[in-house]
C-alpha cells in the first residue's frame, strides 16, 4: 500500500436551501428546510491509489428544534451513520458522505448538507455551540493516509443556524479555514 497523496482537496458552499412552513394550513401544518449544501472535490496524486486513502467529517455542536430536547456533541465525533463512520473507508463509499470517484479512480465528490431536513413548523431552529450562546457548529473534513491513520488534507469549517421563529428572521452564516 502507498501513501496517500492529496493533489487537491477543496469544498464548495451552494446558497442556503430555505423553506419556512406554516404551522396553520388546513391539511396540516407544513414542516421547515433550512440547509447549507456543501460540495467537496478530492484530486489524488498520480501514483496514488483511492485504497490508499480515508476521508470522512467530524461535527461539534449542539443542534435543537424546539423544546424537543438537544443533540450535543461536546468533543468531535464522526459525522455519519452508525456504523458509517467514514463517507470512504479506503475500500466502500458509505451513504453518508454521498459520495462517487471517476473511472480512473482519482477524483471523488462528496456532499453535505447540514442543518434541518423538514422540521416541524413553527419551532425553533437552533444549530451552534454546544453550550449554546454565540458559538458555531463546527465541521472537520478530512483525507487521511489509511495504512498511518494520519490527516492528509482537512477543511475546517463552521456554521450557525438561529432561528426563533422561522419566517419571521433569524440568523444563519457559514465560514472555514479555506484559503
Amino acid at each position: 500500500m502507498a501513501d496517500c497523496r492529496v493533489k487537491s482537496f477543496r469544498a464548495t458552499w451552494s446558497d442556503w436551501r430555505i423553506r419556512w412552513g406554516t404551522p396553520f394550513m388546513a391539511c396540516g401544518p407544513a414542516p421547515s428546510t433550512i440547509q447549507l449544501p456543501v460540495r467537496f472535490r478530492l484530486e489524488l496524486e498520480e501514483g496514488c491509489s483511492k485504497g490508499d486513502c480515508v476521508v470522512g467529517q467530524l461535527r461539534r455542536g449542539r443542534s435543537e428544534i424546539g423544546n424537543s430536547g438537544a443533540e450535543i456533541f461536546e468533543t468531535f465525533v464522526a459525522d455519519g451513520a452508525i456504523g458509517e463512520r467514514y463517507w470512504w473507508d479506503g475500500t466502500r463509499l458509505s451513504r453518508s458522505g454521498r459520495g462517487e470517484w471517476d473511472g480512473a479512480g482519482r477524483v471523488a465528490t462528496f456532499e453535505d448538507a447540514p442543518g434541518f431536513f423538514e422540521a416541524p413548523a413553527g419551532k425553533s431552529l437552533y444549530m451552534g455551540a454546544a453550550r449554546g450562546s454565540d458559538g458555531y457548529f463546527d465541521f472537520k473534513t478530512f483525507v487521511k493516509d489509511r495504512a498511518s491513520d494520519k490527516v492528509v488534507r482537512e477543511i475546517n469549517w463552521s456554521m450557525r443556524i438561529d432561528v426563533p421563529h422561522p419566517g419571521k428572521g433569524g440568523f444563519w452564516w457559514s465560514f472555514s479555514d479555506q484559503a
